[in-house]
């Protein structure tokens, strides 16, 4: 049911009265304050420069992605080259367990599997002190036990202070030859120990020993000897683990070692 009371009626605008409406939009604008009018207009030629600015974008488009292409790979190459530069300088430079200084030479080096002899330390450790051992560990040292002369001291860079006793040489000993004296030292009391001959063990050794032990310990870890081990060989029935003894090592040409340091030995000394 419709209610005639709600129907709205739409009648035409007259003449006149479109005149009206236009006299009050004019002075609707005439009231607006011409900040006003500044911003309510402002956004079309923002716009515009805009626009302007995305045209020429996008019409230079392949020309932009093809410089910030080459900017990148560019930098890329620096980058890798630098990186490549730095550590070929360091490996030309510088020997794994080798001398910094560059008195040394570089040695050749070879694959070696370990193979176990008991007579450097014998299980009856009265045996240690018998002449043929004392000879098994003397052949693996050079005269001088690896002190070296060093006779144009000027011409090297970062040598460690000079060993006293020797005035008219320079003489520093090497880490390699330090470490069979600190590991027959260890090996000297144990085996006076387990062969109750306590006597022969040296005075220094409580200071001494302290002392070889973590000077061994600094040597293992900076020569980081990473070689695979597989199933022990060799060890008594019932133990299970490795004994090293299938492993294959990186190593210095020992012979070599052994003729640089006998080459440059500071004395004639035969002792351990």
């Amino acid at each position: 049911m419709a209610d005639d009371s709600r129907t709205h009626q739409y009648h035409s605008v007259k003449a006149d009265e479109r005149d009206e409406i236009d006299d009050l939009d004019m002075h609707i604008e005439d009231t607006i304050d011409l900040d006003e009018k500044d911003y309510m207009h402002a956004a079309t030629p923002l716009r515009t420069r805009r626009a302007r600015i995305l045209e020429v974008l996008n019409r230079y488009r392949w020309v932009i992605d093809g410089v910030l292409v080459a900017v990148v790979v560019m930098l890329l190459v620096d980058r890798s080259w630098t990186g490549n530069s730095k550590t070929t300088k360091v490996d030309a430079q510088y020997e794994g367990t080798g001398d910094v200084v560059g008195f040394a030479p570089r040695f050749s080096q070879k694959i070696v599997t370990f193979q176990p002899d008991p007579m450097f330390v014998p299980e009856n450790g009265s045996e240690f002190f018998t002449d043929e051992v004392r000879q098994k560990w003397l052949g693996i040292v050079p005269k001088g036990l690896g002190y070296l002369n060093i006779k144009d001291p000027a011409k090297y860079q970062d040598l460690p202070q000079k060993l006293e006793g020797y005035y008219d040489k320079y003489v520093v000993t090497t880490s390699m030859t330090h470490q069979l004296h600190c590991l027959y030292a260890i090996a000297e009391v144990f085996s006076a120990y387990t062969s109750n001959i306590t006597e022969k063990i040296p005075r220094e050794s409580p200071w001494h020993l302290a002392h070889c032990f973590d000077y061994l310990r600094q040597a293992i870890m900076c020569a980081g000897d990473i070689a695979l081990e597989g199933k022990e060989t060799t060890f008594p029935e019932g133990i299970v683990g490795s004994d090293g003894w299938d492993a294959k090592h990186v190593c210095k040409s020992y012979d070599e070692v052994l003729d640089y340091l006998d080459a440059n030995r500071a004395d004639d000394a035969v002792w351990i």
